[in-house]
């Protein structure tokens, strides 16, 4: 080996340093990469098991103490110095001291050239840092302030990054802490770190974050297979520590994962699709991993874009929402004249409808549960009842007779005073109430059928009709019918199709329901009429009213007064003349 510390250049450096470290706390070193010796202060050997203060085989006895999980940040800014292509040293990581206790280092040095030899020789020091900002102190993790310095570093020496990084959070800490104790909790939160820290080994470097996660970065490329890898070693690392344990306490945890290659996105952007994941992971029933997707997370971004446009539109008077009417028609008697050529429209059903200025028309598929979701379906819901009762009032004066229905959704039924909501807007529209019909999906208040019962109870005693919706979609409770006292029964249009379809056993059915229906005092009403060979299917069953595209699809409200309203000054046009 070259004796690169024998050079008379090198000589008075080292006479330097050992001056130097007499007058400082830090640790002043001199490091021949090329013959692998190190020169240091004698002052660290109180601290670190080195075997003195000038020594070869350096690496041997540095990656012997250096933390495994910052192992490949150390080897990684070594290789890159003795390769050239840095000049200096700058790194945070973890050295195990004499009593294999975690003990946070900085270290920088810098690459210095040597006269009389070709060695690669770094100078430099190395200090102690205060752990409290770098080390969690129940885990001994580092923090995530040490994962932002780590990611940041790498992304401004190589600008993109590729890899991985995970996030774990333990299920339902709260229910644990609270039945057994926090004592208990940190057991279960000092468990899974550890677990973690091996299931990861050399493919990541483990992360305490705030409350109860941690998070796994690798920054050197690895791809999703392995995160999933890694995943299934913690679940079986868990579960040897729920072993171990004597299963005092059983845990899991659900994971989020996002991939990436040749990225340059900021952690932050990256952290925001790593809780996406990890709440994907919690909505599939926690326990489980999550991989991030580019596609879920688009719909969920434009999802979020589309609750903060309803927003604005509600603050501005509800602008972008409109009232669609779609013709309801009295099935027992279709036409008004001879030659079927008037429809017998007896009412409409309001449905509502929401154009934006950028996203144009959406679906109510899309944006009702988004209004339900984020409880803005409330001031909807209010601004609904009103619009719909004072055009019910100004049809009325046309066709005395003429009903509207409204759909009452079941969060703004759960989360509102909905009774008061609608005195309200009976009052100030002046509707007669006798005209309006409120409608509600069954299929909602399958557990609390007295509380529907009392509903539509105080419903009929405003006046109000009551129809039961969608009947026929997922489970339908036949037996609690006869106790709501509802005023329509309204099957779905799914459930309708059944009975075009021409099946025998779906023709069954629906012809006991509607027998049923009848026998209660209810009427029926078939929804998703398309054609007129469906009516003449239909006919058999003696439904009351039809709703469906063959009659009119839905529409605002002056094409609906333009097509739909029958004047009743004209009513005697319509009978045959003798």
């Amino acid at each position: 080996m070259n004796e690169v510390f024998d050079s008379i250049e090198l000589k008075v450096v080292e006479q330097v340093v050992n001056i130097l470290n007499r007058c400082t706390d830090v640790y002043i070193y001199i490091y021949d990469l090329t013959g692998d010796k190190l020169l240091i202060s004698e002052d660290i050997l109180n601290t670190f098991d080195f075997p003195g203060a000038s020594f070869s085989n350096a690496s041997q006895y540095i990656q012997k103490i250096i933390f495994p999980s910052d192992l490949h940040a150390y080897t990684y800014g070594i290789e890159e110095l003795k390769a050239g292509r840095r000049e200096e040293f700058n790194s945070e990581y973890r050295l195990l001291d004499k009593n294999s206790m975690p003990v946070w280092v900085s270290a920088r040095g810098k690459m210095v050239n040597i006269s009389d030899s070709d060695n690669k020789v770094i100078i430099g020091c190395i200090s102690l840092i205060e752990s409290r900002d770098r080390m969690d102190s129940l885990t001994k993790l580092p923090t995530e302030g040490v994962m932002r310095r780590d990611f940041t570093i790498l992304q401004e020496k190589k600008r993109s990054v590729s890899g991985f990084i995970m996030k774990v959070n333990v299920d339902n800490l709260g229910v644990i802490n609270e039945h057994y104790g926090k004592k208990t909790g940190d057991l279960v939160i000092k468990l899974i770190g550890e677990g973690f820290e091996k299931a990861c080994g050399t493919d990541g470097k483990v992360y305490k974050l705030a409350g109860d996660e941690f998070a796994c970065m690798n920054l050197s490329g690895s791809t999703a297979p392995e995160a999933q890898r890694i995943y299934q070693s913690l679940k079986r690392e868990l579960s040897e520590a729920e072993m171990r344990i004597n299963y005092d306490v059983v845990f899991t945890v659900s994971v989020g994962a996002v991939a990436f290659f040749n990225d340059r996105s900021s952690l932050e952007d990256l952290m925001q699709k790593l809780q996406f994941a990890l709440q994907t992971a919690k909505r599939k029933g926690k326990n489980t991993l999550a991989m991030f997707s580019a596609g879920d997370y688009s719909r969920h971004v434009r999802s979020l874009g589309i609750q903060e446009k309803l927003r604005d539109s509600i603050k501005n008077e509800f602008r972008g929402f409109e009232l669609f009417y779609q013709p309801v028609v009295n099935a027992r008697q279709l036409y008004l004249d001879s030659d079927n050529t008037v429809t017998n429209v007896i009412g409409a059903e309001a449905l509502i409808r929401w154009t934006d200025p950028v996203l144009g028309t959406l679906s109510p598929e899309e944006f009702i549960p988004l209004l339900e979701k984020t409880g803005l379906i409330i001031p909807v819901g209010r601004w609904i009842l009103i619009t719909a009762f004072n055009k019910c009032r100004e049809w009325n004066k046309i066709q005395k007779n003429f009903h509207m229905s409204v759909n009452l959704s079941y969060i703004q039924v759960k989360k509102s005073d909905i009774l008061t909501d609608v005195q309200i807007a009976l009052g100030a529209s002046g509707v007669n109430p006798a005209n309006i019909t409120l409608e509600l999906t069954e299929s909602g208040y399958m557990d609390s059928e007295n509380e529907l019962q009392a509903l539509v109870n105080e419903f009929n005693k405003m006046g109000l009709k009551v129809d039961i919706d969608d009947f026929g979609t997922g489970y339908s409770n036949l037996r609690y019918l006869q106790y709501l006292n509802a005023y329509t029964l309204k099957l779905d249009y799914s459930f309708v199709h059944k009975a075009t379809g021409g099946d025998e056993g779906d023709e069954k059915v629906i012809r006991h329901i509607t027998q049923m229906a009848h026998e209660l005092g209810m009427l029926v009403c078939m929804e998703g009429v398309e054609t007129e060979e469906d009516i003449g299917k239909l006919k058999i069953y003696e439904p009351d009213k039809y709703q469906g595209f063959y009659f009119g699809r839905p529409c605002n409200a002056v094409h609906f007064r333009e097509h739909y309203l029958r004047p009743d000054i004209k009513k005697d046009i319509y009978k045959p003349k003798a």
